[in-house]
């Protein structure tokens, strides 16, 4: 037995709703997420209502925990139980590159995402916020220090080299030392995963950090965790059921997450929770999407090609080097004010271009008077491998694309516009069942992606309603008798296919 199964742990438990835990259990417990942070919300929502449910039990060992899971699964007002991944390294593989050119990653397509162009372009990242949530930072280092960053909750107590050279990536300031960040006029912020009373809790940092920035902002999360069924493999720290609910509480608030896959070199459609639910894999009908954009890692030269230590599969969204990257502090526990590295990697070194390129379109939208984008167009949009770089073999890579900031923005501003309220969800519906060209349209409520996949798994005769639907829409505006009577005619074709019945043989 290690020292590890004889440390305290923590037993996460949700209840049903509507139940309440047994008072045995209920008198050792204690809320889970602080129900003053989400109290404080003005409109409750399912989202919210979810974490009010979680309770958490410490113990004294790994074996206690577990022989405690058992015992809650068994109670029939327990939704799900686990025991909590605790405190694990940051997404981060062992320094063992040689020193490369600096900064290549913020460079033009296939190399990189191409920041250069967007600076000259006047896009740097203002007027959006970014919070990086991980464990520790040194804020005084001489790159970050006039960015003025602030904690916004937790304690600043660990890793602090790495949070560092995330910070360098995406914030480090433009001056006459060090690096230039991708985004480096953005509002940067930080969140600990290690709370002021002395817990480790993820799913709190995420929500205080929500309840804080606005819509359209970007949370970072730089972290992973080990599962019960996975030993001690790196995984998403989503895999853990009121994580998973803390990111939902967040994208349903508008805030763009871009979350780590971790590197446990892991096929992540293999991934089975603890009642044997594959939820990583979109294939599948037990699969659940957090609305956070997940992020693999490859090399830095061309092809690129997925690093054996990331995790892979239909869930991760995107990638972006994970080597050879040159950024502020020494990428792992260090503290220097005046300290850098050239190799800084793992989906750690990944996660961070991602966010920048989001905090470089969302920069661009704001500064040209447009709506913000929502987080599901946002992973749309940064996932499109037409706006972006391909892996060397996406079949067997399966990590998505790298982002292409140029492609992204030049595609926004010749995209056209539809600004009537009803004509955007004709214009959803259109573009989303029917036309599965790559690009991008203008609705009422900011940019959305052409088919952005929300319809690829309805039924043909449900893709025929909507269809026909919007298409009848359409011919009520037309003043042409001939025109409108034709389109009328093929809303009602598209209308009867739906009716008839499939064919079975």
């Amino acid at each position: 037995m290690t020292s590890a199964d004889m440390s305290p742990v923590d037993v996460v438990v949700k209840t049903r709703p509507g139940a309440a835990l047994a008072e045995r259990y209920n008198a050792s417990s204690r809320p889970y997420v602080d129900p003053a942070l989400l109290a404080s919300r003005s409109v409750r929502d399912r989202t919210a209502d979810a974490l009010i449910r979680y309770r958490v039990i410490s113990v004294e060992s790994r074996s206690a925990g577990e022989e405690l899971t058992a015992e809650l699964a068994r109670l029939p007002e327990v939704e799900t139980v686990y025991v909590a991944g605790g405190p694990a390294p940051p997404p981060v593989v062992a320094v063992d590159d040689p020193r490369n050119v600096r900064q290549r990653y913020e460079g033009a397509a296939p190399i990189g995402i191409d920041a250069r162009w967007a600076w000259a372009q006047g896009i740097n990242g203002s007027g959006i916020t970014f919070v990086d949530l991980e464990q520790g930072w040194t804020l005084t280092h001489e790159d970050l220090a006039a960015a003025n960053i602030n904690i916004l909750s937790g304690v600043n107590t660990a890793w602090h080299g790495h949070g560092t050279a995330v910070l360098g990536e995406v914030v480090g300031v433009d001056n006459t030392v060090g690096v230039v960040g991708i985004a480096p006029s953005a509002y940067a912020s930080v969140v600990s995963q290690w709370r002021s009373d002395g817990s480790y809790n993820t799913a709190e940092a995420i929500v205080s950090t929500a309840n804080w920035i606005q819509p359209g902002d970007v949370l970072l999360l730089e972290a992973q965790t080990t599962y019960s069924t996975t030993g001690n493999t790196y995984v998403p720290v989503e895999v853990e059921e009121a994580v998973f609910d803390a990111i939902a509480y967040a994208t349903a608030r508008g805030i763009v997450v871009v979350e780590a896959a971790g590197n446990g070199g892991y096929d992540l459609d293999t991934f089975r929770d603890t009642t044997g639910a594959a939820v990583l894999d979109r294939s599948n009908d037990d699969f659940k999407d957090s609305g956070a954009i997940m992020v693999g890692s490859a090399t830095s030269t061309t092809p690129h090609t997925r690093l054996s230590s990331s995790n892979y599969g239909s869930r991760i969204d995107c990638y972006a080097w994970g080597r050879n990257i040159t950024t502020t502090g020494d990428g792992q526990t260090g503290t220097g004010d005046t300290t850098y590295t050239d190799s800084f990697s793992g989906t750690s070194g990944a996660s961070p271009m991602i966010a920048g390129a989001a905090l470089l379109v969302q920069s661009y939208l704001k500064n040209a008077n447009h709506s913000l984008s929502s987080p599901a167009d946002m992973r749309s949009m940064l996932s499109d491998p037409a706006w972006g770089t391909t892996s060397n073999t996406p079949a067997t890579d399966r990590i998505g694309a790298m982002p292409d900031v140029r492609a992204i923005v030049t595609a926004l501003r010749r995209a056209p516009k539809i600004d009537n309220p009803i004509m955007g969800w004709v214009g959803g519906i259109l573009f989303g069942v029917i036309d599965d060209t790559p690009g991008v349209w203008w609705g009422p409520h900011g940019p959305r992606p052409v088919d952005p996949g929300w319809a690829q798994h309805l039924s043909p005769q449900s893709k025929n309603v909507l269809i026909g639907v919007a298409v009848h829409e359409i011919a009520r505006r037309i003043e042409t008798p001939a025109l409108r009577n034709m389109l009328a005619q093929t809303s009602q074709d598209f209308l009867e296919q739906a009716a008839a019945p499939t064919n079975q043989g």
